[in-house]
């Protein structure tokens, strides 16, 4: 078995990373129950859509202030929830790149407030404290 740190990231050659192949990706991957074959669709066609996904989102959004330990993790963070969100997806009711992209979107927007609250918090309570 392969872990997520040990999977490959290609590179795409055409600069696209989120294509009609990715949502047709997603599609078959909803539709199998295979577990061999979802890992194989996930590893080969959706993992690095996600992972350059959630890469310019935080960069875009800026999305720096975090409690990970690195950048890295925080998009290792929310590539794992954008995997356990995956069976969510439904074509029918718009494009997989806008959907992911909101899911991931909300997920740092949420975290963001959270930690930023929790900082408020700790902060708050040692002025109390002094």
């Amino acid at each position: 078995k392969k872990f997520m740190s040990e999977i490959v990231v290609k590179p795409k050659t055409s600069g696209m990373y989120f294509t009609q192949e990715t949502e047709n990706a997603i599609i078959e991957y909803n539709n199998t129950t295979d577990f061999d074959l979802r890992s194989k669709i996930y590893r080969e066609r959706i993992h690095y859509a996600f992972f350059k996904l959630t890469e310019n989102i935080i960069h875009t959004f800026k999305f720096y202030y975090t409690d990970t330990n690195t950048i890295e993790d925080l998009k290792h963070e929310v590539v794992t929830f954008l995997l356990e969100k995956l069976h969510l997806y439904n074509q029918s009711k718009g494009k997989a790149y806008s959907y992911f992209g909101t899911i991931a979107k909300r997920y740092f927007i949420v975290f963001n407030n959270f930690s930023i609250n929790l900082s408020c918090t700790i902060s708050d309570q040692s002025l109390h404290n002094l």
